[in-house]
């Protein structure tokens, strides 16, 4: 990688703490809970915990207790504020505070369990990205990070071409001692035709939104880590741009559009040249082995009008504001509108009508400061790839915005913690870049 900024984070406890060389640090921490998140299938929990019990929640709830601990053993103050971990701590106020109101009013047993399943996860979620905002000690453990980060997306998405070209689950095969499924395991969904794979995501859509969020990253890191042979670089983005298409999916569609267009406003004129030659390539390449997924791709956009999931969407929004009318201002609980009352398939429009207008205000600012710190950081490193992943990660977070407004993203385990991981990475880029110390 190329000699030119060593940051470190300005938190020293944390960095003592948390980034040991010697020892695992917070990105070993995180890669744990990487791990877990996206390559043990999102139903298989520990059987007592149910509801809390997947692998990739305990491991976020254990990170949020770590960071917690330390926060409490320190000596030394921190010394500049932190706009992420502030952000944060602004959303789960306002979610606390829609938690209160659920709980003060007449709640239905169903409707109390999903909430308290739902909080327990925001504060694994907060687990994730504060340890990852403070807890990532400088440049050199952030990029293994994120090669880490896109690893896991080449992975999971050659797992959904697998899925797509065989018909089968392949994961409905493994077993892990002391886990069980959580819910029967269905077999592959199918749309226009064609099987719809998953990996281990709950459903098609969130394996999408999941493998679109890390697509900027994979394809910052194989243009600009050239430290690295091209095949590892290089893999990711081919796997994660062959299964863009083949998860038959609206959302991610128009979701890696949002993504590679912002990622791409950082690009000189002849890079985005070659990016689109790339993206057409990748496209002939799935027209020949699969023409007619073009073809059903293509009616995903032409035939929106015939389409239930798009009606289904569009026929919420009248019922959705008498929802809203009841409680505007702070909702009705996280996660109480349940899939029974209706299936909106619009995160933002839930959120609208569980925390109100306060929550949803602030969950909104905690994504825009993060594009603004990943905007900033590229802006401010002279380091090609801190830069390229400055813009990626603000892109990520972009795509994870688009693909929100279209499905219940939040309700889902793998695409809420992924989002909440790139959050936190973000903002460990903005520290380790504003200090400006030289690498050793």
């Amino acid at each position: 990688m190329p000699e030119a900024v060593r940051t470190t984070a300005p938190d020293t406890t944390i960095r003592r703490v948390l980034s040991v060389r010697s020892r695992a640090d917070g990105v070993t921490a995180l890669t744990i809970y990487l791990v877990a998140l996206t390559c043990i299938p999102a139903r298989l929990v520990v059987g007592p915990l149910a509801g809390v019990g997947a692998p990739a929640t305990i491991v976020a709830l254990l990170l949020a207790g770590w960071w917690a601990w330390h926060q409490l053993s320190r000596t030394e103050p921190g010394t500049r504020a932190q706009p992420l971990r502030i952000a944060y701590f602004v959303v789960a106020g306002a979610f606390g505070v829609s938690y209160v109101a659920a709980m003060v009013r007449p709640i239905d047993s169903p409707e109390f369990s999903t909430a308290q399943i739902a909080m327990v996860g925001l504060v694994g979620w907060g687990g994730v990205l504060l340890v990852a905002n403070d807890g990532i000690p400088d440049p050199r453990r952030l990029v293994v990070l994120c090669r880490r980060l896109a690893c896991a997306g080449g992975a999971l998405a050659t797992l959904g071409v697998a899925q797509f070209a065989t018909h089968q689950q392949i994961v409905d095969k493994l077993r892990i001692p002391g886990l069980r499924a959580n819910g029967a395991l269905v077999a592959l969904g199918t749309r226009e035709g064609f099987s719809r794979p998953e990996a281990t995501a709950l459903h098609p859509i969130e394996f999408g939104a999941v493998i679109t969020m890390i697509l900027p990253v994979a394809v910052a890191l194989a243009m600009s880590d050239r430290g690295r042979s091209p095949l590892r670089r290089w893999y990711p983005v081919v796997a994660l741009g062959v299964a863009i298409p083949l998860s038959i999916s609206r959302s991610a569609l128009i979701s890696a559009f949002v993504g590679l267009a912002v990622l791409g406003v950082a690009w000189t004129p002849a890079v985005r040249r070659s990016a689109f030659a790339w993206v057409a390539a990748l496209n002939a390449v799935v027209l020949v082995v699969e023409p007619g997924v073009f073809r059903s791709l293509l009616s995903l956009f032409t035939d929106i009008g015939g389409d239930t999931s798009a009606q289904s969407r569009t026929s919420s929004y009248a019922m959705a504001w008498d929802y809203i009318q009841m409680s505007p201002l702070v909702g009705r609980g996280f996660a109480t509108f349940l899939p029974s009352y209706r299936i909106l398939d619009n995160q933002l429009l839930g959120l609208l009508i569980e925390v109100g207008a306060v929550g949803l205000a602030a969950f909104l600012a905690l994504l825009c400061v993060a594009v603004a710190c990943g905007v900033l950081a590229r802006r401010r490193t002279t380091d090609p790839v801190l830069a390229q992943l400055g813009q990626a990660l603000a892109a990520s977070v972009c795509a994870a915005l688009c693909s929100l407004a279209l499905f219940d993203g939040l309700a889902f385990p793998m695409s809420g913690g992924m989002l909440f991981l790139v959050l936190g990475i973000t903002g460990a880029l903005w520290q380790v870049v504003r200090t400006g110390e030289p690498r050793a």
